[in-house]
């Protein structure tokens, strides 16, 4: 019976990779699939299967993306447009410079997409006869979107920790030691941020110079104010529930399990002030993400239970050699990650790579959260292609750019943050420590 389990585990695992890869349906169809199937074939029990719908994590994650969701309907995005327009009379290092800044804060903030609309909007203002012209910095805004994303816990980037904990948090029975906490993500990518930063400062010169086509995506923003919603006292009701929200995460710890709830009661204040509608909240709270975290949550779970965890950890053990070096290691998922996500949906790369790290880690004896991290982090530097992200996606064909000719600005890109993503990792969160 028991290698009966494994091999279903293993064909189940195989198929997620390979619907994952392919992407021909979403990763929540994928991940509710690969749970069905399971369950079917005797692996976990009905119970079982429908488990991650009603676990914390699925809950928090579903919860805050109805929240920072919310913001949407403010004038935040509008205030920032206004204060953007004031460095349009800017030159040189100082307008570079302020639009770094700008899309750091609004990547803490707001989701990808969100983010390269707003920037674009003030790009498109700016003059296109100078050297940094609107196609260069639409690449440039994405860049750094990749470099900064999910580093800090406030608004989705709160949710990013437990959202890829949900990825491994079965094959290490929730054991919270080796799971992420909330400034692990920053601690471990702190640098590599900063650096990468430092970089498209002084290389964007590198991006090929383009005229942009703003009609080859749908941005999902208006240009105009009539995209704000919101009245003066919903913004307030909206500014309240984000910040008691934000308040609730820097003392999760004393708060304890009550974490959970409190994202849930800030949804409730929402619909009951009438901000958002019922169907809005369902319809993001049934969304095909909250699938595929609680999804996977109960995949992990199967993978443990079943031994194929262990197994495909023993098999990697087996390539890396014997009792490999934390370096060796993080270089190898490291890259990995890379090269996958370059090509592939980050998101994708994260829910293929997490569960295979995590199980190596445990096989060898090492830390699962040190691998993990790497991963995650690896992930976001999703630049060198169009299909990595949507920050990506929508810079370069905005952009009008061949991801050829913009690999002598892309793979320096990508060394320097492999490099001292690898160097932060082994210094914060070695892997035998």
């Amino acid at each position: 019976m028991g290698n009966y389990q494994l091999l279903i585990a293993l064909a189940v695992l195989v198929f997620m990779i390979i619907s994952f890869l392919l992407h021909k349906i979403s990763y929540g169809l994928t991940a509710m699939t690969c749970v069905i199937a399971l369950a079917l074939t005797g692996v976990i029990d009905t119970k079982t299967a429908f488990s991650g719908f009603s676990h914390n994590t699925t809950i928090l994650v579903a919860t805050m993306m109805v929240v920072a969701g919310a913001i949407g309907k403010t004038s935040i995005a509008t205030r920032i447009r206004e204060k953007m327009a004031i460095i349009q009379g800017k030159s040189g290092f100082l307008l570079l410079l302020l639009i770094s800044l700008f899309t750091l804060v609004l990547t803490q903030l707001m989701g990808q997409t969100a983010v390269m609309s707003i920037m674009l909007l003030v790009i498109q203002t700016m003059d296109d006869d100078n050297d940094i012209s609107q196609s260069r910095m639409i690449l440039l805004v994405a860049a750094l979107n990749c470099a900064w994303f999910g580093r800090f816990p406030v608004g989705m980037g709160a949710a990013l920790p437990l959202s890829t904990n949900a990825y491994y948090e079965g094959l290490v029975n929730g054991n919270s030691n080796y799971l992420l906490g909330m400034f692990d993500i920053l601690k471990v990518g702190l640098i590599p941020s900063i650096a990468l930063t430092v970089y498209c400062l002084f290389a964007w010169r590198l991006i090929p110079k383009q005229k942009i086509d703003v009609s080859a995506v749908d941005t999902g923003i208006s240009g105009g104010r009539k995209a704000v919603q919101a009245s003066k006292r919903d913004e307030l009701i909206i500014i309240g529930v984000f910040l008691a929200v934000m308040a609730a995460f820097v003392f999760s710890k004393k708060l304890g399990n009550l974490i959970y709830l409190i994202p849930a009661v800030g949804v409730l204040v929402l619909i009951y002030t009438k901000i958002i509608t019922t169907q809005e909240a369902i319809s993001t709270l049934t969304s095909d993400m909250i699938w595929m975290v609680a999804g996977v949550l109960v995949i992990s779970s199967a993978l443990s239970s079943s031994g194929a965890g262990e197994f495909v950890g023993n098999m990697v053990l087996k390539i890396l050699g014997n009792n490999p070096s934390s370096i060796l290691v993080i270089s190898v998922f490291c890259v990995t990650s890379v090269i996958m996500t370059t090509f592939l949906s980050n998101n994708g790369t994260t829910a293929i790579m997490v569960p295979i790290a995590a199980s190596t880690a445990l096989a060898g004896g090492m830390n699962p959260k040190a691998v993990v991290l790497v991963v995650f982090c690896s992930t976001c530097l999703a630049i060198g292609f169009p299909t990595g992200c949507a920050a990506a996606t929508m810079g370069f064909a905005i952009g009008n750019h061949n991801p050829v000719k913009t690999l002598k600005f892309t793979i320096p890109y990508l060394l320097i943050g492999m490099i001292t993503l690898i160097i932060s990792a082994n210094i914060f969160f070695p892997v035998y420590g």
